[in-house]
């Protein structure tokens, strides 16, 4: 069936209120969403979003597609499923950095070799921000957080390449 109205930007937003935080990352990225839905024109009975938990996980609930939100680390695994159950599907994952990078990092390294068709988008803040600031995968060392009480030991988790 082919739609003879073209769906604008506010046709995928929701009357749910984004309540991220002021000048949160977060905007930028639903507003990106939103523009790249309508530029593409994906049909919202065929267009999934998926999210983890903590902030990103709020994402499902601001755009007008379905939506799934899931347990902390295993969106991509639950994505996965989806997009083998109905490959018609255009499947996108929100997840945080703690999300696909602390808890998440097997599925993270699985959806890699099983090449399955998904766009996997992540918010990369550095901190657990839901719960307020703990470090993330991605923290560099040296970098203190408001939740440590010491800068962070660890070297961080680079999720693009390898250093």
């Amino acid at each position: 069936m082919e739609r003879k109205i073209k769906l604008t930007i506010n046709d995928y937003k929701t009357n749910v209120w984004v309540d991220w935080c002021p000048g949160c990352g977060n905007y930028g990225i639903l507003s990106a969403m939103y523009q790249a839905f309508a530029e593409l024109q994906l049909e919202p009975e065929k267009t999934v979003v998926v999210s983890g938990i903590g902030c990103s996980g709020k994402t499902p609930h601001f755009i007008n597609v379905t939506g799934v939100h899931t347990l902390h680390g295993r969106a991509l695994p639950y994505a996965e499923g989806i997009k083998l159950a109905n490959p018609d599907l255009t499947v996108v994952v929100n997840v945080g950095d703690g999300d696909l990078l602390g808890i998440g990092a097997a599925h993270f390294v699985a959806l890699g070799r099983r090449n399955v068709d998904l766009v996997v988008i992540m918010h990369d803040n550095t901190v657990y921000g839901l719960t307020k600031g703990q470090a993330s995968p991605t923290l560099a060392r040296n970098l203190q957080s408001k939740a440590l009480p010491k800068p962070n030991i660890q070297d961080a988790v680079n999720p693009i390449g390898s250093q």
